[in-house]
């Protein structure tokens, strides 16, 4: 989904948010409206079940205190709706953050703290009552210290902000974490009057402590007595399941906007401003509150180009692109609001709907003025090197990196045993030949996004490459995966997925469990060998598999062999568990992955070239720049029974180089890596 579209989608919740405010001043509909706070709080569900719950705390506390210090009416509802949604914009947060099994290092706790600008962003998007907005965005302030000077501090922030502050960190403090233990009331309370009157407001931390001392801890203890308008379940089906994503990756847009950029807003097809980032409120001097809902004017904040001359409305981008509906990139001079003037690099985006509708224009701003840091392209590399770029969730590298470390704090004893679930789509190529890449990219979202649903938030699912998806389930045992595996399995089986075709769908699944002697690829490659037992016993299946119930182990001893020849010819074979009529479809996710070029293909072999040729075809000193050609071939190994060559298929690797290699040496080298990359991929014996 490409920018437009997602801040398309923003406009969608700006409408469906406008119809509010119909009910008296007392009701929950004069702050939000009643369908959107749904859909918010159904994809936090969504992304994390206890960020759920967290907040669903927090704002029965927010409640108790501010009614003992005097608080009634609407007052409560505007500060109940923004305890319930202050951690929003967690949503957007990658899971190698979020859900990190501990303490964030420096670098990922600045990158965390980004979800408080993208909750802002999505709560003006929604048409939230200003005043919530206000106390989620300042409840992140010191109450009295210049963490960041472009925030208020001490009586200037909003006094439901510091009652939510308390609240946030009395419940954090109380309840478990990934890295310590929850604390006791008095324990959590001694902290927080150490910090009142810097951190924390002094009076609010007394509210608290007479509050709770009366009768706030019978409350807290019925936390799952939510406000009565709000309804905070899960998704109930797929349906709902996809609308969730989608809002998720609406936030998880923003995280890399919020990254790569100083500032954005947004203006509806009336160039009325929708969302105004913090961003744009640090940028260009003028509070949230100062501008959504009014018209856009040259004379809010003034451009100039080059030459200093001064721009008219007409001369802006913003007019540009609404009357050619296409995308403007400029390099102006904008003015702040104390006079100021910064060169800023402009790019005025139209938004678009399926019927060719101009439905706004968003502008985002970068400041060319000065360097963001360690630069916004280390953020976008690190954001991207860890997602799979179709569903969203983590791709194979960083399923690696998670299971490499599982298993080294297992081998130390650090940790319980646990399980690996690899899951495959059946007849996935069927559904592409027949209806299309594009719903075979929906079907693949859709299942990613069930998974999600079903397992939970310790548990990672990552996409392993085309359609086999893999979960890591921390302490968990063979037994219990099996049965988190059977839930995946019926599950899918009872769900239609894309309207448009109405397809049923089904999986197969291998299970294994960590052994003493594995490592991250005997691992996977006994998960991997189960599935393609459940497939060959009829798809739809689950299978599982042990360490113990390896067998053929002479094989392994043969698994790779040299075979002399030229100096510039490498040949090597290993052999893998799988159907051996997959070879050549699995092998296509290895071109994809490593950029490769198909020659030729069919049934029994692959011809490919990898890396590109430099002048007067030399090798050049980095593998892009050694260009080879690579030939598979899948065959069944000797001396095996008919049962066991059903599986197990040997795959020979034959290695030449386009151009002339410096050396012999320099060119055995990089066969070698081009050899165990295979070996990796197809998870070799």
């Amino acid at each position: 989904m490409d920018s437009s579209r997602i801040l398309l989608s923003m406009m969608a919740l700006a409408r469906q948010g406008e119809l509010a405010h119909h009910d008296g001043p007392q009701s929950l509909d004069s702050v939000v409206s009643r369908p959107v706070l749904k859909r918010l709080i159904s994809a936090l569900n969504f992304r994390d079940a206890k960020t759920l719950q967290h907040s669903r705390r927090v704002a029965l506390l927010s409640v108790g205190m501010a009614q003992q210090l005097g608080w009634d009416g609407r007052h409560l509802r505007v500060l109940e709706v923004a305890a319930l949604l202050h951690d929003i914009g967690k949503i957007g947060v990658p899971d190698n953050i979020l859900l990190k099994p501990g303490k964030l290092s420096a670098e990922e706790a600045e990158l965390m703290s980004l979800h408080y600008n993208i909750g802002a962003d999505v709560l003006q998007a929604c048409r939230l009552d200003k005043e919530v907005i206000q106390i989620v965005f300042d409840s992140h302030s010191y109450f009295d210290a210049h963490i960041d000077e472009s925030r208020r501090m001490g009586a200037d922030i909003h006094l439901g902000a510091r009652i939510l502050a308390v609240a946030d960190a009395y419940d954090s403090l109380t309840h478990d974490q990934v890295f310590r233990k929850g604390k006791s009331h008095e324990e959590a309370m001694e902290i927080l009057h150490g910090d009142a009157g810097t951190k924390f407001d002094g009076n609010v931390v007394g509210a608290l402590d007479r509050w709770v001392e009366k009768d706030g801890m019978a409350y807290v203890k019925t936390e799952g007595q939510a406000a009565d308008d709000v309804e905070s379940s899960a998704p109930q089906n797929l349906e709902a399941s996809i609308e969730a994503g989608s809002l998720c990756h609406i936030f998880s847009y923003l995280y890399v906007l919020e990254s790569l950029y100083d500032g954005f807003y947004v203006l509806d097809s009336d160039l009325r401003f929708t969302v105004w980032s913090s961003g744009a409120e640090k940028l260009l001097g003028r509070l949230c509150s100062q501008v959504l809902g009014k018209p856009w004017s040259s004379r809010l904040f003034s451009y100039s180009d080059s030459s200093a001359k001064r721009l008219g409305d007409s001369e802006c981008p913003i007019h540009e692109v609404m009357e050619t509906s296409r995308p403007a990139c400029r390099t102006l001079n904008v003015q702040q609001r104390g006079g100021n003037w910064i060169e800023v690099e402009v790019q005025c985006v139209p938004l678009i709907d399926y019927h060719g509708t101009l439905q706004g224009v968003a502008e985002i701003f970068r400041d060319v003025s000065r360097s963001k840091r360690n630069a916004p392209q280390f953020r976008e590399l690190k954001l991207a090197a860890t997602r799979d770029a179709l569903t969203g969730i983590s791709n194979r590298g960083e399923l690696e990196k998670h299971l490499k470390q599982m298993v080294q704090e297992y081998m130390q004893g650090d940790t319980d045993p646990f399980s690996v679930i690899f899951l495959d789509i059946d007849h996935f190529k069927s559904i592409n030949d027949t209806h299309g890449h594009g719903v075979g990219d929906r079907v693949l979202i859709s299942v990613a996004r069930l998974m999600q649903s079903e397992l939970y938030s310790g548990e990672m699912v990552a996409r392993y490459g085309g359609e086999e998806f893999v979960v890591l389930c921390p302490s968990t045992e063979i037994d219990s995966a099996m049965r988190k595996a059977e839930r995946l399995r019926s599950t899918l089986a009872a769900t239609t997925i894309d309207d448009s075709v109405r397809l049923k769908v089904t999986a197969s699944l291998g299970v294994s469990q960590i052994d003493a002697d594995d490592t991250m690829h005997s691992l996977l490659h006994r998960a991997d060998t189960a599935l393609y037992n459940a497939k060959e016993s009829g798809r739809n299946r689950i299978c599982k598999l042990l360490a113990g119930d390896v067998v053929d182990s002479k094989q392994d001893d043969q698994s790779v062999t040299k075979i002399d020849g030229s100096p510039f010819t490498f040949e090597a074979a290993f052999t893998t568990c799988m159907v051996a009529s997959m070879g050549v479809y699995k092998v296509s996710g290895f071109v994809n992955e490593l950029e490769a070029q198909l020659i030729d293909a069919n049934k029994d072999r692959v011809i490919m070239k990898m890396g590109q040729s430099g002048f007067f075809s030399s090798w050049g000193s980095s593998d892009k720049r050694r260009p080879v050609t690579v030939t598979m071939s899948f065959s069944e190994p000797e001396q095996q029974s008919a049962k066991a060559a059903s599986r197990r298929v040997l795959v020979t690797v034959h290695v030449t180089p386009i151009g002339k290699p410096p050396s012999e040496r320099i060119f055995e080298e990089r066969a070698k890596r081009v050899f165990e990359m295979s070996r990796c991929y197809f998870a070799a014996d």
